[in-house]
C-alpha cells in the first residue's frame, strides 16, 4: 500500500462496536453482590456474568482467573478511614463513630460474615479485605486512643488495643444485629431509621445508599452516648457505668 493510502487508512475510524466503559464497574458490582451472597466458596463467574449482563468471555478478557476477579471485587471495598487527629479524643471519636458505621453497612457486613466463616479456607483472598476494611478501622480508632494517652487525656495505663476493640465492638454489634436490639436506652425511640437493606448480615448490597452514608457520616445520639461512655472508661472514671442518653 502506498504511504498516502496507508495514512488515509490509519486516519479512518475503525469499524466495530466501541468498548463499553461501564462493563468493569458492572462486573465488579456484580462480583461484590455474588461474594455477599455466596462467599468465595460459592462464587460463580457465570452468575457474575448474568448479574452484570455481560458475556463470560468479556469478564475473562479483563480478569484472567476467578481469583483475580474476587481480589478485584474485594479491593473495591477498601474503607479509606484515617485518624482524624483533631487534638481531642472526644472529637476524634465523634468523627470516627459514624465513619465506622458507614463502612460496615451492606455489602461489607455480609462479606465480613463470609470472611469469618471462610477465612481458614481462603486466607490469601480475604487478607486484603481484612486489612483495608477491618484493620484500617481498628487502627484509626486505636490511634485516637493512643494519641489521647500521650496528651494525658486518659489514664496512663490505658490499654489502647482493648479500648479500640470495645469501641468497634459496640458499633459492629449494633450494625450486625439491628438498631432495635442494641444501641438505645430501653423505651427510647431509635435515633435513626436504617434504610432498607442496610442493617443485618443478610441484606442485599445497596451501593448507592452505602455511598450516601459514607459521605453523610454525621454522629447520631447513639454515637454521642457511646463516645461519652468510652471517654469515661478511658479516664478511669466510675461515671462509665452511669452514662445515659
Amino acid at each position: 500500500m502506498p504511504p498516502g493510502d496507508l495514512a488515509d487508512a490509519c486516519s479512518r475510524p475503525r469499524r466495530g462496536r466501541p468498548r463499553d466503559a461501564t462493563i468493569d464497574d458492572r462486573v465488579l458490582r456484580a462480583a461484590v453482590d455474588e461474594l455477599a451472597g455466596h462467599g468465595v466458596g460459592g462464587f460463580s463467574v457465570n452468575s457474575v456474568a448474568a448479574r452484570a449482563g455481560v458475556a463470560k468471555r468479556g469478564i475473562y478478557a479483563r480478569w484472567a482467573t476467578r481469583d483475580a476477579l474476587v481480589l478485584a471485587a474485594l479491593g473495591t471495598l477498601a474503607a479509606g478511614l484515617v485518624p482524624p487527629r483533631t487534638g481531642s479524643l472526644r472529637e476524634d471519636l465523634l468523627r470516627l463513630a459514624p465513619q465506622v458505621d458507614a463502612v460496615f453497612t451492606e455489602p461489607r457486613m455480609s462479606i465480613l460474615a463470609r470472611c469469618v466463616a471462610e477465612l481458614s479456607r481462603y486466607p490469601d483472598l480475604y487478607a486484603a479485605f481484612r486489612r483495608e476494611s477491618v484493620d484500617r478501622c481498628a487502627a484509626a480508632v486505636q490511634d485516637a486512643f493512643h494519641d489521647a494517652r500521650l496528651r494525658g487525656e486518659t489514664r496512663p495505663d490505658l490499654d489502647t488495643d482493648l479500648a479500640a476493640s470495645a469501641f468497634l465492638g459496640a458499633l459492629l454489634t449494633r450494625q450486625a444485629f439491628g438498631r432495635q436490639a442494641f444501641g438505645r436506652p430501653r423505651g427510647a425511640p431509635d435515633d435513626a431509621a436504617a434504610p432498607d437493606g442496610m442493617t443485618g448480615l443478610g441484606g442485599a448490597a445497596n451501593w448507592e445508599v452505602a455511598a450516601d452514608r459514607e459521605v453523610a457520616a454525621v454522629p447520631t445520639p447513639y454515637h454521642r452516648r457511646l463516645v461519652e461512655f468510652a471517654l469515661a472508661a478511658a479516664r478511669g472514671s466510675d461515671a462509665a457505668t452511669q452514662v445515659s442518653g
